[in-house]
């Protein structure tokens, strides 16, 4: 291959040019640079294979007036694709596509990122399109990176409240409790108001370091911020970090606002997934089913107890009535417990009700 490179050298040498380390054409001083022009055949044949991709294969004859908002989208899809590029950015892609056509496309552009080998950057507020074309979610709430992860593990492990409610449809269930740790490292809650549980952590917690590593991290930003304000180069952000509010179900939601009590990192917030709601005749909690809405494949219920509503999810044909009597337990240890006061998770694990 050396006697091939000085052979080529020689060669371009004789007509006037020159080749260099990286193997590139160099003439008068200047990288040379061809660009080859496709044919009609291969234009035509690059338009027919991503008209196929986005399914308007049968609009080709038509200008982008006559064709529907969803069709133009496609269109621009298609242009898009149409390059082969390294890396492509995408906002909102699907938005305008009725829902049969957006689940189809999800499908293509999940098959033509592995066999393209590019690039995806892919802006969307629906969480489903995030949750089955990513191989990582970044989640930004005010302008601030909360998560950055693959996507089952921002649904079983979110960092905090903020990203447990935005993923997972129906949404998360959220309670409040509060409570110790005993001895032996489980954490005695009170929970839908008078109800004891204990939470059991699936690894080892120690409650006293968290609270300890979080009072560390919380002065280490306030001296961050507090160093910057003295800097008067400093541009204050318009975007202000706040707390996220997390929504607890209620039958009578009447909008008055309870007093403000001292929030301490003995309360928290529990998290549960629709799907770790079993109904079963042996459960420990008895509720009332306030509504049921079977798909087919899986029904949704919420469950009332007390003044509280809970959202399950039932796979199978079950049928419910509303106003029927049920027993549920809580399934799994895939339950999340969250501070209440900083909202960032603390740990997986089970809830037993006594």
């Amino acid at each position: 291959w050396k006697a091939d490179i000085e052979s080529a050298k020689r060669k371009y040498k004789d007509s006037g040019c020159e080749l260099n380390d990286n193997y590139e054409i160099i003439k008068n001083g200047q990288v040379v640079k061809t660009i080859r022009k496709m044919t009609k055949e291969e234009i035509d044949l690059a338009v027919r294979r991503v008209s196929r991709i986005v399914k308007i294969g049968m609009f080709m004859d038509r200008y982008p007036s006559e064709l529907s908002g969803g069709q133009q989208q496609r269109v621009a899809i298609a242009r898009t694709l149409a390059p082969e590029p390294t890396v492509l950015f995408m906002d909102e892609p699907l938005s305008n596509l009725d829902a049969k056509l957006r689940l189809e496309m999800r499908s293509e552009l999940q098959r033509l990122h592995i066999d393209t080998g590019s690039t995806f950057v892919y802006v969307t507020h629906d969480q489903m399109e995030a949750m089955t074309l990513a191989t990582k979610i970044c989640l930004i709430d005010n302008g601030v990176l909360n998560q950055y992860d693959r996507p089952l593990q921002v649904y079983n492990r979110p960092n905090n409240l903020f990203v447990a409610d935005f993923v997972g449809n129906p949404a998360i269930n959220f309670m409040e409790a509060k409570g110790v740790q005993n001895a032996n490292g489980n954490i005695a809650l009170e929970i839908l108001k008078n109800i004891k549980a204990t939470f059991i952590p699936r690894e080892n917690l120690d409650i006293a370091r968290w609270i300890k590593q979080q009072e560390i991290e919380e002065e280490s930003k306030r001296q961050t911020e507090f160093e910057k304000q003295k800097d008067k180069k400093n541009v204050e952000k318009g975007n202000k970090d706040s707390r996220f509010r997390y929504h607890i179900a209620k039958v009578d939601e009447d909008g008055i606002l309870e007093e403000e009590k001292v929030i301490t990192y003995h309360d928290f917030v529990i998290g549960i997934r629709p799907e770790f709601i079993k109904i079963s005749e042996h459960g420990s909690l008895t509720g009332e089913i306030y509504s049921a809405m079977p798909t087919g494949m899986e029904t949704t219920v919420k469950i009332r107890i007390g003044n509280f509503l809970l959202t399950g999810v039932v796979f199978g044909g079950v049928l419910y009535k509303i106003g029927q009597t049920v027993k549920l337990d809580f399934d799994g240890k895939g339950i999340l417990l969250f501070s209440r006061k900083n909202g960032n998770l603390i740990s997986q694990g089970a809830l037993n009700v006594e």
